[in-house]
């Protein structure tokens, strides 16, 4: 199956959290960039060093959204439809603080869509995250045949 169709599957799911491996970030940004102007659906990319930011917009910084407690604050409080594409949060994801409010995101019930995708080519999901997080491998088992590492 294809990446889009995969990714496509995801975003139509009940998941609220999926974790994407991949070494082809910009690849995947791209896709998810195509899918927003074509659909009119909110894709949001987060790093460390920017924040928060709507693809299609990227010059526009959501504002307080640079740590990750605050960008998962942000996304729990989104009034809004949401596929929120988190790169570079690996470092973020054992601490206590993370995994309980990805646990209240999954849990919320308000009839507002999100979808948190972790984004990155090494995730380690915690244990009490990995029964509610959708795995989603893109060419990392190809890679590491090839000798390529990072």
């Amino acid at each position: 199956m294809d990446a889009t169709r995969t990714l496509q599957r995801v975003i139509d799911s009940n998941y609220r959290i999926a974790a994407l491996e991949t070494g082809e970030t910009d690849r995947l940004l791209a896709l998810f960039k195509r899918l927003t102007l074509t659909t009119g659906r909110a894709v949001y990319h987060w790093t460390a060093d920017s924040g928060l930011y709507r693809l299609g917009v990227e010059h526009i910084f959501i504002p307080r959204t640079r740590a990750p407690a605050e960008v998962l604050s942000y996304i729990s409080a989104s009034r809004h439809y949401g596929i929120y594409l988190l790169q570079g949060f690996a470092d973020a994801l054992p601490k206590a603080s993370v995994q309980r409010t990805l646990h209240e995101i999954h849990a919320k019930d308000d009839g507002v869509r999100r979808l948190v995708m972790l984004v990155g080519e090494h995730l380690d999901i915690p244990e009490g995250l990995r029964g509610r997080t959708a795995m989603i491998r893109h060419n990392v088992r190809a890679r590491q045949q090839a000798g390529v590492s990072s």
